[in-house]
């Protein structure tokens, strides 16, 4: 079972991912904004939208995916959003994916199976 970090500020999506996250077999740790991290969490993915943004700009999107990075330097960091610019960007965040809003639930847990390590997969 993985610990999967879930930051975003919109509660029908932060119910969302939770339960696909849980479905999956995984703890979902909820975060409602980049103040809101705990402090002693090592979580093994994060889920994130691109929360501290009030408009979508590339450069404060890999600022913010820079932040999670310096914080947590090997997880896997996966984007969920509805900025369109930031799916046309993707390649420029430097995270491991990035799903639009809404995102389907299918592709999220091929995602998660994806990058998560083997060993915290449950069958």
């Amino acid at each position: 079972m993985a610990t999967i970090l879930v930051i975003d500020d919109d509660q029908i999506i932060v119910d969302l991912l939770k339960m696909v996250v849980e479905d999956a077999g995984h703890a979902a740790i909820i975060a409602n904004g980049p103040d809101r991290i705990p402090n002693s969490l090592s979580p093994d993915l994060i889920i994130t939208d691109l929360v501290p943004l009030k408009a979508y700009h590339v450069d404060a999107a890999r600022r913010w995916i820079a932040e999670l990075r310096g914080r947590f330097p090997s997880v896997p960091i996966v984007v969920v959003t509805a900025h369109g610019e930031a799916l046309q960007e993707a390649d420029h965040l430097s995270a491991d994916d990035v799903l639009e809003k809404p995102f389907d639930v299918d592709r999220l847990g091929m995602t998660l199976a994806r990058l998560l390590p083997k060993r915290l997969l449950t069958s």
